[in-house]
């Protein structure tokens, strides 16, 4: 495996760039993904990766060293960074050792008879990643965000979704009206400004695929949005609260549908 040590290595300057900027990683169609648990999900998506990296010295740790014995194919290029240029590429302060330069995967089609979760302005990195993660684990697959959101394809969102990008069909250029036109779901918007209680009104009933829409950490979803919907939903809160994180409400409402269809 070949070790760098230079800062001015090609491949490091790329990883600088790409970790700092959204755009470059748009233009170039590749990313970072950094961490155990994100190269071990993509051991099974090994077609995205086009170079991994380690720390030097962290391929004697068991858990990396079994991580790059099944990065076998015979595309992915090894290398090993000094201590000092490896923290200068790292999205992360404290890193276990291990990160992969992944290709972007191209915008799939629509697909039909599945829920999407849409994203209004979200520009946290971290909420959009965990919302892609709450998503996933409640049986939704599709998340599209506007583009006025957090890029979902940063180094910052990948890490927070923790591999549930690699699961799921990720779209950057769909609008609103795009998904509800082609798929005929019902539009649900998470709206903490009023609307009818997420538990207690009906919505989605008979397994009807539904669109989330959860808006602005500040702002909440737009107005022009908000024409969009054919219902708004409040999660009734203790009066001592007066909002919940955009991610937290997202797990909240998409965890109701996925009680109710399995009810």
């Amino acid at each position: 495996m070949q070790l760098i040590t230079s800062e001015n290595n090609e491949l490091v300057k790329q990883l600088k760039r790409l970790n700092q900027s959204n755009r470059f990683c748009k233009k170039e169609g590749l990313t970072i993904a950094e961490g155990v648990h994100l190269a071990k999900e993509l051991i099974h998506r090994q077609d995205l990766i086009k170079a991994v990296v380690i720390k030097e010295g962290a391929g004697e740790k068991n858990e990396i060293s079994e991580i790059l014995s099944q990065l076998h194919a015979s595309s992915i290029k090894h290398y090993e960074f000094s201590q000092s240029v490896f923290n200068k590429v790292c999205p992360v302060e404290e890193s276990a050792g291990i990160l992969c330069l992944i290709r972007i995967p191209s915008e799939p089609e629509i697909p039909q008879d599945s829920d999407w979760v849409f994203l209004d302005d979200v520009q946290d990195p971290g909420n959009v990643g965990t919302i892609a993660r709450s998503s996933l684990a409640s049986d939704v697959s599709n998340l599209a965000v506007s583009k006025n959101s957090a890029y979902p394809w940063s180094p910052k969102v990948l890490r927070a979704g923790m591999g549930a990008h690699f699961r799921m069909r990720i779209f950057t250029s769909l609008f609103l009206e795009d998904i509800k036109e082609q798929t005929k779901n019902v539009c649900l918007v998470a709206d903490a400004r009023g609307g009818q209680s997420l538990f207690n009104s009906l919505w989605g009933e008979n397994g009807q695929r539904t669109i989330w829409v959860f808006g602005n950490e500040g702002q909440g979803v737009s107005e022009d949005t908000l024409k969009l919907s054919d219902k708004r939903l409040i999660i009734p809160l203790n009066p001592a609260v007066e909002s919940l994180n955009v991610a937290m409400a997202a797990t909240v409402c998409l965890f109701e549908q996925k009680r109710r269809r399995e009810a």
